[in-house]
């Protein structure tokens, strides 16, 4: 393959992004050092600057990109599903199964941290935040306009109420470490969202 070729251009810049995304997870955003990060995709810093001007925007193309691809593979997964409450528990089985399989939770937590002195990683997890709430809500509309839950359904506050669930997830994995427990989380989670749908 060309060294200058799309393909292998796009594939070293996968290499970088989870390199970085390994690095960010063990040492956080502050520790996380451009040759640490170089060092565990195996290129050379000056490789990196190349595709990446700085370690922010590295930091936010790890998140955003690993956030797309989150939500392109669940819209794929939940796509041929009809019914309303199977959609949902594979939907909450995704999410936790990923939080404790991926360990995706950590970048979320280390943006946390940041977010209040660097606006530009603030608006990134606003734009996570949406996201969700864009999900949720064309969720909740699918299962009104199948007649499945009640039209009186405030799809705002609620699609809000669920992003803030899952950010509670992520900061509940947070805290309990290795004694988190995902099926009692996914539980929690489902329990919780039936109630609210009418479930």
């Amino acid at each position: 393959m060309p060294r200058s070729s799309p393909a292998h251009l796009a594939e070293v810049r996968e290499r970088i992004l989870a390199g970085a995304e390994r690095a960010f997870r063990a040492g956080g955003y502050r520790g996380a050092s451009i040759p640490a990060i170089a060092a565990e995709a195996g290129v050379s810093v000056g490789l990196i600057y190349r595709y990446f001007r700085s370690k922010e925007e590295l930091f936010l193309a790890v998140c955003e990109e690993r956030t797309e691809a989150q939500m392109n593979e669940l819209a794929a997964l939940l796509g041929p599903m009809r019914d309303t409450r199977q959609r949902l528990e594979t939907a909450i089985d995704f999410f936790v199964r990923s939080l404790a399989e991926q360990g995706w939770g950590a970048i979320v937590i280390q943006a946390l941290a940041e977010a209040d002195r660097n606006p530009r990683l603030r608006d990134m997890l606003i734009r996570l935040t949406e996201q969700e709430r864009g999900f949720a809500a064309m969720f909740i509309r699918e299962a009104i306009a199948g007649g499945e839950i009640s039209p009186d359904v405030d799809i705002e506050a609620l699609s809000l109420a669920v992003a803030m669930l899952l950010h509670g997830a992520v900061a509940h994995q947070a805290e309990r470490g290795e004694a988190w427990d995902p099926d009692g989380v996914a539980r929690a989670i489902s329990v919780l969202l039936e109630r609210a749908l009418g479930g």
